[in-house]
This record gives C-alpha cells, structure tokens and sequence, in this order.
C-alpha cells in the first residue's frame, strides 16, 4: 500500500471514529507498528494535521483548536491535503492489481493461494471514494493492458531459489535458432518480466560476461553450491540497460525516428527508452533511441507502419528495407 492511501485511510478513520486506537490503526493498515508511527508523525510534521494521543480515551483523534473568535473550530489542516478522488497512477495500479490477483486466485497451487481471497478483498476496498461501492466502480472501469499471466516451467522457481541465497545454477539452455541444448553455469542477478514473459538477467561463467536468458528456454535447471558471482546494480544497468529492448551485443548505436503528425500524440506517451530524445519536428516529432541489437527495434518500428521514416543510421534504414521488401514478396505469389 502507498504511503498515501495509507495516510488516507488514517485520515478517514480519524474523522469518523474520531478516537482511534494504535492497534486499530495497524490492523486496518497490516503494516508494521514502525511503519503506522512513521505516518503518523510525518501527518503530525510535514501535513500539520493535528493529530494527538489521549490517554483517557486510548488513542489518537484530531485535537479541537480554538478559531479566530474563540470558539472550537474542528476544521483539519490536513483535509487540506486530502484529494477527493484517485490519481490516474492510483486507480490503473488498483485495478490492475485486483486483476492480477483474481488471475492468480485460479491456481491452487500457488504458494499464497489462502491469502489470495483476502488480500484481493482488502485491495478492493480501497476503492471506496466517491461514495460508489468498489463492485460497482470495478464494473465501471477497465484497464486494456493488463499483462496475462502465463506459465513459466518448473525451473523458473529454481531460479528464484537460486537468485535469492545467491548460488550458482547450472542451466541446459535451448537455443530456437540452432534448436540445440547448451550447458552454462550462470551466477543469477536480477528477473525481469518484459512483455508477458520472465527472464533472468546473470554472469554466464561459460561466455564470462552479462548475459539475459529467457526462463521458458532454461529446459533444466540445478542449485550449485557455489556462490554467484557479484555484480553491482550500476554495472548490470550499464551494460544490460543501455540500448533499446532485450537483445543485446555489439556496439551502442542511436535510431533516429521521424514520425507523423498523426502518430505524434501517440508517440509522445511512449516511453522506448529511457534515454531516449524526442525533439518537435514540424507537425511530427523525431525521437531518437540508443540500441545495440537491431531485431527488436525493427518490429517495433514496422508496427507504425506509414506514420515513422528511419532517418538513420544508414545500416538501420536498410535492414528496415529489406525487411519490407521481404514482405512484399509473401503477397506477390
């Protein structure tokens, strides 16, 4: 839960229990007690919402200040900061959350299968403002772009198990272009779930470098006792995270993309990269994108069809081509 819901949720509490105990607070939030006085003292700080304990009462409730002309005035500083409704962030990750979580209710297998039910339910809870119930908002609101959840192989847990007490796996990987097996020993760093499928970022021993392995083709998978191979973040981003997409190799080279005046709005809420340059050009606007392995790139590209030109460079405009004319040539027969 957001620091912001929960504070919110205090908020509400206080003004319609008006006393509310330390215990109630931490069993509505099932967060830890650490966690409940940390809002409550950031509420007290940075919000200014009067909040104050009252032993005769046992607990907290929002303090009576005295107005300008001497009476009790009740009005909360905080209220101030209490928006009426979600944010657009707030609502798509609640929604698509309790999505998640009914997709994942389908299997009971799954090792938090009992507490699925319930924590859906405190989930969907939380879409109580606006004085519609959370059934009735749910039914109301749709989020296309969920990611469906599928089946990962048996060694995707493996992997899991290895990543988290830091041991090697020896790994047969299946290759889809030469459709053999190959046996690495990989030092697992960082799963990364990237357009409906997972994979594991690790240190392959066998190439001695960086390498990203698509969990689906890890046909077999073995905990070594050996301890993986250290990596720091800031060097697996620099050298995993630096281009455009998943495949990586060669040198870092930069796409630069003119699109449209009809594909401008669209483009323009697209994130390719987080490097990436977008620049007004006439009714268009030109975007330009680091990558080093051009495969996922000219997919994504075709996929704009007559709205994007490749500026360059040259190499990129020709693989485009021919890509096209390959193509062309499917519906000539």
């Amino acid at each position: 839960m957001k620091d912001n819901v929960r504070r919110l949720i205090i908020d509400r509490l206080l003004s319609e229990k008006k006393v509310v105990s330390f215990e109630e607070l931490q069993e509505v939030l099932q967060v830890s007690a650490p966690t409940v006085k940390r809002d409550l003292r950031y509420m007290r700080d940075t919000l200014k919402a009067p909040i104050v304990f009252s032993r005769s009462r046992g607990g907290y409730l929002y303090e009576d200040r005295p107005s300008a002309d001497g009476s009790q005035s009740k009005k909360r500083l905080f209220a101030v900061q209490q928006k009426e409704w979600y944010s657009a962030e707030e609502l798509y990750v609640l929604v698509k959350t309790i999505d998640l979580l009914e997709q994942l209710s389908k299997d009971e297998s799954s090792a938090i299968y009992s507490e699925l039910e319930p924590l859906r339910s405190r989930v969907s809870a939380l879409l109580n403002l606006g004085g519609t119930s959370p059934k009735d908002l749910l039914s109301r609101v749709k989020v296309v772009d969920h990611s469906p959840l599928h089946t990962e192989p048996q060694t995707f847990e493996t992997v899991g198990a290895a990543l988290c007490e830091r041991r090697r796996l020896q790994i047969a990987y299946y290759s889809k272009v030469r459709k053999t097996d190959s046996f690495r020993e990989i030092s697992p760093i960082r799963l990364v779930h990237y357009r409906s499928r997972w994979y594991v970022d690790a240190y392959c021993h066998v190439s001695e470098g960086l390498r990203t392995f698509a969990i689906e083709n890890i046909r077999r998978a073995e905990v070594l006792p050996r301890t993986a191979k250290r990596v720091s973040a800031r060097e697996l981003e620099a050298e995993l995270d630096k281009s455009y997409g998943l495949f990586h190799g060669g040198d870092l080279k930069t796409a630069q993309l003119l699109f449209d005046e009809e594909a401008t709005p669209y483009v323009r809420r697209q994130v390719w990269h987080a490097k990436q340059k977008m620049t007004a050009a006439g009714d268009g606007v030109r975007v330009s994108v680091p990558y080093t392995n051009s495969t996922e790139l000219i997919g994504e590209i075709l996929r704009w069809g007559t709205h994007v030109k490749v500026e360059g460079p040259e190499e990129l405009r020709r693989e485009v081509c021919e890509c096209l004319q390959k193509t062309l040539c499917q519906y000539d027969k």
